[in-house]
This record gives structure tokens, C-alpha cells and sequence, in this order.
């Protein structure tokens, strides 16, 4: 499917487009256009990494080197590649983001292990990169990353929701907080109540549809309740 949505016309048109646009036409002649091709998704990259390094590279400005639209174009076959490759893809299919049940398994032990009195860690933290929070995202159901893709059907902006700067963009994170109801009240005989709310990217999240929070539009579940809707194959 990647190679059919790299292959359309309109990939070949905007690369040949940028590389008019900055060399000669004699070197641009003795380009293929798969190096053409080549030449203007390695731009891509640095145009769309530039923003991020605005303490590093104050004056760094790749905007006059691709037009909107061709920095449009290749910004959809990034978010394709992505979508395919590490997203929800194929209807049906897990393989992309199967692998993220370790991490996934993880956030429920490390919460389980607090509440339970095993572990007295105050934070558990673990840096990644979009590799692994894209899958997790997908396999989270979280949104932006709940539609995958039907068979014969490519994945693009007008069928689909999933963007890479909305899902993981730069400095991405998920955050499980875990609060104590009734902790250290024993009068009443009873034990604690263990909830948790999650953070995406700084915004208070819902988990996906089969989790039941404590009330309707409330942000906060009870750690058993996600032990269940969270289990996965």
C-alpha cells in the first residue's frame, strides 16, 4: 500500500518541483527522479525537524526552500509511513502496534505494584521516541489512532484522522496518575480505592470506550476497572 501511495504522480510532479526550484536545470537533468524523489523527502525531514530547533538554530528558516504544497504532499506521505508502518493500518491487523503491550503491560504492573504495597517508587519514567509511543497510542485507542485503514481502501487525509504531529508530536507523552481513596483512613475498616487518570500530550484523556470511569464524563477510572478493558491478545 506504501508503495502505491509513494508511487503516484503527484510524488514524482513535487519532487522534480523543489529540485527546479533550488539547482540548475543541467544538474537537475542528470538527476533521476528517484533521487529527485530521495533529495526532497531528506528535505522534508529537516523542514518539518526545523521548528524544533529553535534554541539550537535560531535562525535556521527552511520555509523558502518547499512551497506549502509540496511541503503538504510530503507531509502526508510522512504521516502514510507512519500510519502503516507503527499506526492502526489494516482493519483487522495488530502487528504494527502488538509490540506495545509490553509497555502498556507495564503502566498496569508499575500502578498495580504501587497500590498494592510492593513497590514505594514515587515515579516511574521512561523516555522514548515516536517509534514506540505511535504503536502504544494504537493500541491505547487513543485519539487519533482509533480507525484503521479498510483493505483496497490507502489510507489518506479525507478517510482518516491519524496525524503524526497530533499523535506524537515533538516532546509526546503519556501519563498515568494514580490516586489513593481512603488511603490512610482505617476507621471505617476499609481498604483504599485506587484510581487513575491519564494525560496525552498534557490533556486530560479518556481511555478508550470499553473502560468505564467512575462517572459518566469523569477522566478518573478504578485501576481494576482498567486491569480489565486494558487487557489485549
Amino acid at each position: 500500500m506504501l508503495h502505491e501511495i509513494n508511487g503516484r504522480p503527484r510524488t514524482a510532479q513535487a519532487a522534480h518541483h523543489v529540485v527546479t526550484r533550488l539547482f540548475t536545470g543541467d544538474f537537475t537533468s542528470s538527476l533521476s527522479s528517484d533521487e529527485q524523489i530521495s533529495f526532497a523527502q531528506s528535505l522534508y525531514a529537516l523542514y518539518s525537524a526545523a521548528p524544533d530547533l529553535r534554541l539550537e538554530a535560531p535562525d535556521a528558516d527552511l520555509g523558502p526552500f518547499l512551497t506549502p504544497a509540496d511541503a503538504k504532499w510530503f507531509a502526508y506521505l510522512d504521516d502514510a509511513e507512519d500510519f502503516y508502518e507503527k499506526g492502526p493500518a489494516f482493519r483487522g491487523r495488530a502487528i504494527t502496534y502488538k509490540l506495545a503491550g509490553v509497555l502498556l503491560d507495564d503502566l498496569l504492573a508499575q500502578a498495580e505494584a504501587r497500590a498494592n504495597g510492593t513497590s514505594d517508587k514515587g515515579a516511574v519514567l521512561r523516555f522514548t521516541h515516536a517509534e514506540e509511543i505511535e504503536p502504544l497510542a494504537a493500541l491505547m485507542r487513543l485519539p487519533g489512532s482509533t480507525k484503521q485503514a479498510e483493505p483496497g481502501r490507502p489510507y489518506s487525509y479525507a478517510n482518516n484522522p491519524w496525524r503524526g504531529a497530533h499523535v506524537a508530536p515533538m516532546a509526546a507523552n503519556i501519563q498515568w496518575d494514580l490516586y489513593a481513596k481512603g488511603a490512610g483512613d482505617n476507621s471505617s475498616g476499609r481498604s483504599a480505592t485506587y484510581l487513575v487518570r491519564m494525560l496525552y500530550n498534557e490533556k486530560e484523556t479518556a481511555f478508550k470506550p470499553s473502560c468505564h470511569p467512575i462517572a459518566k464524563g469523569s477522566h478518573f477510572y478504578q485501576l481494576d476497572e482498567l486491569k480489565r478493558c486494558l487487557q489485549h491478545n
